[in-house]
């Protein structure tokens, strides 16, 4: 009986005394200066992670200067670039075969999800006008987003493009491409980014078609001797 008592007298006063309260103390003042060193270690990391994206962005800049001189004759023989926003694509034949040009890796600022946007109003206006379309996607991230809409129209995917472009790597996507079928469409339209500056870039497509014809339709007169 007695140890009975005893038992609820112990939890009697355990009911009755006060819960101690957990509380969390200032940090210490060597606390405070190993989190402002390493403040100062990841600042450091992020000025040198600068340096090295400003050296990379004045060389692609270099890269791309040089290389529109060589570019322009291109417009001659297919016409100039054309603004993707508010485009009909009316001037695409029946059957067309739309190239992106994108990342492996994901960039920020949309780079990737703007073109997919792109392709995606460019279908939708060339089904609105009874025309056929297929997708050749350049670019792992541009893969991705465009097999969730559109899985059966993406004919040839390529990954793990290297940069910077050159004359070589542009001949080998071009035969890629052609061994894919791409020879078989009316046009091949390109989808792509130009650069304006860091901060912002415009959505732009041209339009290839296959150079043959008679006549005064007869391609690169120009250029026979």
């Amino acid at each position: 009986m007695l140890p009975r008592i005893a038992q609820h007298a112990t939890r009697a006063a355990a009911r009755a005394a006060p819960r101690s309260v957990i509380a969390r103390g200032m940090a210490t003042e060597k606390q405070i200066w190993n989190q402002i060193q390493s403040t100062k270690n990841i600042q450091k990391i992020t000025s040198s992670m600068k340096m090295v994206s400003a050296a990379k962005l004045k060389g692609d800049e270099g890269r791309r200067m040089t290389a529109i001189s060589f570019n322009n004759w291109a417009d001659a023989l297919n016409g100039p670039p054309q603004v993707v926003e508010d485009a009909t694509f009316e001037e695409l034949p029946q059957r067309s075969l739309i190239v992106t040009l994108q990342s492996d890796k994901g960039l920020c600022g949309g780079i990737n999800s703007f073109i997919t946007k792109s392709v995606k109003n460019c279908v939708t206006e060339l089904q609105k006008q009874g025309k056929e379309a297929d997708i050749a996607v350049i670019g792992d991230k541009g893969r991705g987003q465009l097999r969730r809409f559109y899985p059966e129209l993406i004919q040839v995917s390529m990954t793990e493009v290297m940069s910077p472009g050159n004359f070589t790597l542009a001949s080998a996507l071009a035969s890629e491409l052609i061994a894919a079928g791409a020879g078989d469409y009316d046009a091949v339209v390109l989808m792509y980014n130009s650069f304006k500056n860091a901060a912002t870039y415009t959505q732009m497509y041209k339009v290839i078609k296959p150079f043959s014809g008679e006549g005064e339709d007869e391609p690169l007169l120009a250029y026979e001797f």
